[in-house]
């Protein structure tokens, strides 16, 4: 018979009902315990009827197994009628009872019930965790309800707009090069313009729950594991808004180049020990110079301004002409390096490190500690020092963006860190 499938084994059934019955106690559990000041009989479903609406969906689902799909969809149309029946019933003002006016719990019945099928005729981890995130989804109601009241009109468009240009446009791109040798990757550029505005926007919330004293950091410190250019963009373009906050948001600048070179240090020792074991006491040198420098700009921070700056001060988290300005900027860069790498030929494999280190490190520190490993033309400590020149010109390429997008005392907080960071790497490498 068609749309029958393979009856399990007995044991299975017994675990997939009881998973069943379980995920329909947990949803149970919560939404009792929300309702656990009405009285008996004035709430439409508690936790022996979700546990009983998860079971029924488990025994729904079997039925298919038994029958065919067609029973199964007969009784999910009946339970889904009944749900609505039951809502529309408590609708209706009636004397001694709380009208529950919303719809939370009928969508989470009809959720559980659903989960009980697929506890039976699909896989039990994802019903697990499908259960689990409907539990947590429940019981966030107060606080959702507080950020709603406290979200902004221009808060939710800019949310609505890095959801446009991130999930509707950026899967849709070609994830491939163009133009001479294949520089130009649509996807890749795009990205980095959407990089560049999730941390803007992340880096804008930060602020504003936590303040200007500890928010850089933070967005510091998640923009270094992405792209601590990327960063140096987005905090660039607040202090353009924000000129107060010029130290705290150049700490933020410095805590995300201290990630970076941790990033790059794993990177490299991905595919060389060697060539890591050379960049340990080098990349970890520079690090806790801008550590330090963080630590020193943030309280520079807090002494000139004593009060945390409102975040309304910032303007609005969705300046996409910046990130596209870094985008167009990034295209010139590439192109750039292409050229000049193809007119210098086999200079060396430091102009072609530093040429990269204009665009991108992880790219050059992938390649060129595969080259020390593998080649014997590359020693360990030529494509060690290769990787420090990288890093270096990309920490001069963050000094010419704050420059370029946040004015010159800006560029002048963040050149004198990364200069002495640069001679703390250098000067290890070296054993200065």
């Amino acid at each position: 018979m068609d749309g029958i499938l393979p009856f399990p084994a007995i044991d299975e059934i017994y675990q997939r009902l009881a998973l069943a019955l379980g995920v329909g106690l947990v949803v149970g559990l919560e939404r009792g315990w929300r309702n656990r000041e009405h009285s008996p009989g004035t709430s439409a479903a508690g936790v022996r009827t979700f546990a009983l609406m998860g079971f029924l969906g488990g025994l729904t689902g079997l039925l298919g197994t038994i029958a065919g799909d067609g029973l199964t969809l007969a009784f999910s149309l009946g339970f889904f009628a009944f749900v609505v029946a039951t809502y529309l019933v408590e609708m209706r003002p009636v004397p001694g009872r709380l009208s529950d006016k919303g719809m939370t719990t009928e969508v989470a019945a009809l959720i559980t019930f659903v989960l009980g099928i697929l506890a039976v005729r699909s896989d039990m981890t994802l019903v697990s965790v499908s259960a689990v995130v409907l539990v947590a989804v429940l019981n966030l109601k107060e606080p959702l309800h507080a950020a709603l009241k406290q979200l902004k009109e221009f808060e939710l468009q800019a949310a609505i707009k890095l959801m446009l240009i991130s999930v509707l446009v950026l899967p849709f791109l070609p994830n491939q090069g163009y133009g001479p040798a294949g520089i130009w990757n649509p996807f890749e550029l795009w990205w980095m313009v959407v990089l560049i505005a999730g941390i803007s926007f992340g880096g804008y919330f930060a602020i504003r729950i936590v303040g200007t004293k500890t928010g850089p950091l933070i967005m510091g410190v998640l923009g270094g594991l992405a792209s601590s250019t990327a960063l140096t963009v987005a905090a660039a373009r607040f202090v353009a808004r924000l000129p107060q906050a010029r130290d705290g948001f150049a700490g933020a600048v410095a805590i995300s180049a201290a990630v970076s070179f941790l990033r790059t240090l794993l990177l490299a020792n991905l595919f060389s020990d060697e060539v890591g074991r050379l960049l340990v006491g080098p990349l970890l040198a520079a690090g806790g110079v801008c550590v330090l420098g963080a630590v020193f700009l943030s309280r520079r921070m807090h002494a000139e301004d004593g009060s945390d700056v409102m975040a309304a001060e910032m303007g609005t988290p969705d300046d996409f002409g910046t990130a596209l300005k870094f985008g167009l900027v990034l295209f010139g860069v590439i192109t750039l390096a292409h050229y000049a790498t193809a007119w210098l030929g086999p200079e060396g494999l430091y102009s072609v490190a530093a040429l990269s280190g204009l665009v991108d490190v992880d790219a050059v520190t992938l390649s060129v500690s595969r080259l020390g490993e593998e080649s014997s033309a590359v020693s360990p400590e030529i494509a060690g020092l290769a990787i420090l020149i990288a890093v270096l010109v990309n920490s001069a390429v963050k000094v010419a963006y704050g420059l370029y997008f946040a004015g010159r005392d800006f560029a002048f907080r963040l050149a004198p860190l990364f200069l002495v960071a640069g001679g703390a790497g250098f000067g290890a490498f070296w054993g200065l």
